[in-house]
């Protein structure tokens, strides 16, 4: 479980599965968002090769709530994205957290930059509160 803070924490070992299972989820919701998306404009597609004219499509796309479709895919995916990133900080944090890898030894493991891993890693207040000093 992410321990802690909003999701910018350590993963336990059950928490790094129960993120993977966030990601799955919002990924499965982005994949259904976006077949619904390409659905409806392959309909108009179908429509405007059977003759109908673009602005009749269009107006077809509109009206089946084309906006509201395409808004909810770019949400959904920006859903998955978000998933990702907060089980990226997780890991990041159990590896220097748990495992006691540096920043630089973390960031060529994940094949990301240095400052990549820095920004994923935000240690917390019980951290910093915890630092002798």
């Amino acid at each position: 479980m992410l321990t802690g803070c909003r999701g910018e924490c350590a993963i336990t070992e059950d928490g790094f599965e129960a993120a993977v299972q966030r990601v799955a989820d919002a990924g499965d919701d982005a994949r259904r968002a976006i077949d619904r998306a390409v659905g409806a404009l392959r309909e108009g597609c179908a429509a405007h090769n059977a003759g109908r004219s673009m602005a009749d499509v269009v107006d077809q796309l509109v009206a089946a709530g084309g906006r509201e479709i395409r808004l909810s895919a770019a949400d959904a995916f920006r859903e998955y994205e978000r998933a990702i990133a907060t089980m990226r900080a997780g890991v990041v944090r159990t590896l220097v957290d748990e495992d006691g890898l540096s920043l630089t030894d973390v960031a060529k493991r994940m094949k990301i930059s240095r400052q990549a891993a820095a920004r994923l890693y935000q240690p917390g207040q019980d951290r910093q509160e915890r630092k002798p000093g």
